[in-house]
């Protein structure tokens, strides 16, 4: 016999050890992507509509240490057509209540858009998507796209610079 019954034993518990540890790397991928997608489909939706950015930045404001598509979920067509906590992930930190994110909401509304250099930029930036995708090309070795992406964040950044107001 080639192989005896303790070193078959062994090899099966090898191959299910392997086995495990190979569905756990693919679920963690799988789990992963899912995140990636919903935060750069949240940075999508915030990045074109200006009441849902206005909303984040007031939650920003309250809880400095939460982030969209990670730790809270906005969406629009709430009451009046505006946009609206859909879900709060975050278990630590508490969500914001109505009445707080009014407040912020009047606090940030008294900055002048002109003068924010992060909504500026923002509106300018090269998609999170795109941005992905050449820091992936980058990796592989083509960082063409790389480059090209840049250039263009640190034009944006010269002509978009921050002010000692808003430090």
């Amino acid at each position: 016999m080639l192989f005896d019954s303790s070193t078959l034993n062994a090899f099966l518990i090898i191959l299910l050890i392997v086995c495990i540890w190979v569905f756990i790397l693919w679920s963690n991928a799988r789990t992963m992507h899912k995140q990636i997608l919903q935060v750069a489909q949240q940075q999508s939706v915030i990045r074109h509509d200006d009441d849902v950015r206005l909303l984040c930045r007031a939650i920003h404001s309250l809880q400095p240490t939460v982030h969209a598509g990670i730790d809270y979920i906005v969406s629009t067509g709430g009451p009046d057509q505006a946009p609206y906590i859909a879900e709060w992930r975050h278990s630590g930190i508490p969500q914001p209540k109505p009445e707080e994110l009014e407040q912020a909401l009047r606090v940030i509304s008294g900055i002048d858009p002109v003068k924010d250099h992060a909504a500026q930029r923002l509106r300018e930036y090269p998609s999170v998507g795109d941005q992905l995708d050449a820091a992936y090309k980058a990796r592989q070795g083509d960082d063409a796209d790389q480059l090209r992406l840049d250039g263009q964040i640190s034009i944006i950044k010269k002509q978009y610079p921050k002010s000692d107001e808003y430090l």
